[in-house]
């Protein structure tokens, strides 16, 4: 009779599987969190650009440092340039020129 080989992997197979199992996760979840990252930053400056907008227009927006300067433009305008910086650093200004019809 001749002796039957086992199947299986050995335990070495199964360290280095495991190992390059959560070395690939391990990148995987930093890759997702830098993604979320991005996404929130660009969120947050959206949001400073809406808010920057909204000040123009004459509203106020609570938790956002936002402020409005008025110039004298050309041909009676008047140049009106708001800023939004919110409480995490992102800032938005926004210019515009407003002229009577």
């Amino acid at each position: 009779m001749r002796p039957e080989r086992q199947r299986g992997f050995s335990l070495a197979e199964v360290l280095f599987a495991l190992l390059l199992f959560s070395l690939s996760l391990t990148a995987l979840l930093q890759y997702q969190r830098v993604l979320t990252q991005g996404f929130a930053l660009q969120w947050q400056q959206r949001q400073a650009w809406r808010f920057a907008a909204q000040r123009i227009e004459g509203q106020a927006v609570e938790g956002w440092q936002t402020g409005l300067q008025q110039q004298s433009g050309p041909a009676g305008c008047l140049l009106l340039t708001a800023e939004a910086r919110g409480p995490l650093g992102r800032e938005a200004r926004l210019t515009t020129l407003g002229c009577e019809p």
